[in-house]
């Protein structure tokens, strides 16, 4: 799956330490975490029905559709926000009838992609959003201590460059997030725009698909051995 312009990419990018990373062998691609960004829920809806494009060699890559309540309605959530509930009292609540959906179900993606914070958790998580700024594509990272996110992210940006892809930080030493993608050991945030709620733009949806690609390039790479 790799072409010539990966390979040269690779070349041209400094080397520095990465080796001490193990491989990344499980991979999952989230969409419609908000069910009306719909570049997300379209791409992960293709994939399950032809996922031959973002297979790659020795990984599992696992399309899946986050909210999917949600995305029947064409709206953000039906209950409470799912990117804002994958903290311990959410995801340690005893289920009971009246427990938010989004609860329920973020319970639910940290079983089966986690359990957030252990060695049997996902290891990496692409979240596919949409916004209705004018950002373009636009790479969210959760930690400065990520090495391997920080070094996919550069080789994400040199791919698509003279593009811009900017980088943002959200990390902040008093404030959890608790996001989706945050089950995994390296969470990748995709935040693609702008776009209307509720529409799909083939530029929007281009732009996203080509960042997933890229960044499942880096992964190949660098589960072969290759330095960054």
């Amino acid at each position: 799956m790799l072409n010539e312009q990966s390979l040269e990419l690779l070349q041209s990018m400094t080397s520095s330490s990465g080796a001490d990373n193990p491989p990344v062998r499980r991979v999952a691609i989230f969409g419609g975490t908000h069910g009306n960004e719909l570049s997300g829920v379209f791409l992960v809806k293709h994939w399950q029905e032809n996922g031959a494009e973002i297979q790659r060699t020795g990984m599992e890559v696992k399309p899946f559709l986050a909210n999917p309540r949600a995305v029947k309605k064409c709206t953000r959530y039906i209950d409470c926000d799912l990117n804002r509930v994958f903290d311990p009292d959410n995801l340690g609540r005893t289920v009971v009838e009246d427990i938010p959906y989004e609860v329920r179900r973020a319970q639910e993606i940290n079983q089966i992609f986690g359990p957030k914070g252990s060695d049997d958790a996902y290891d990496l998580i692409f979240d596919l959003h949409n916004t209705t700024s004018n950002m373009g594509g636009t790479l969210i990272l959760e930690s400065s201590r990520d090495d391997f996110t920080i070094q996919m992210f550069h080789y994400i940006k040199n791919a698509l460059a003279p593009e811009r892809c900017p980088v943002l930080l959200i990390e902040h030493p008093s404030l959890k997030y608790a996001t989706t993608r945050s089950v995994a050991k390296h969470p990748v945030g995709v935040e693609v725009g702008p776009q209307p709620q509720g529409v799909v733009r083939a530029d929007t949806l281009d732009k996203m698909r080509r960042i997933v690609k890229h960044g499942l390039d880096f992964v190949q790479l660098f589960n072969e051995g290759r330095l960054f």
